[in-house]
């Protein structure tokens, strides 16, 4: 990809900054993008096929007093998932 860049210097004519046209800058925008699903993608497909066989090996997590709060109650709605309960019922 070419970018059409122009530079923006100070009075000693040293590089402060850099000019790009929009649709061009757009361009790089949905690249970067793109990479940034691709890796969360890839990083969801390395812990799915994790090997988690040796987990028996280590000690229980033991939660400290006051650690855990209490949750929120949650209902399953279908085709929207989990939804916070309202606190105000009546």
């Amino acid at each position: 990809m070419d970018i059409n860049k122009k530079y923006l210097v100070d009075e000693r004519q040293q590089p402060v900054a850099m000019q790009i046209p929009i649709a061009e800058f757009e361009q790089i925008e949905k690249i970067l993008d793109s990479l940034e699903r691709d890796k969360m993608l890839q990083e969801k497909d390395n812990w799915l096929n994790s090997d988690l066989s040796g987990l028996g090996e280590y000690e229980p997590y033991e939660w400290e007093t006051g650690e855990l709060e209490e949750g929120k109650p949650v209902k399953y709605v279908e085709g929207v998932g989990l939804v916070i309960e309202s606190s105000d019922r009546s």
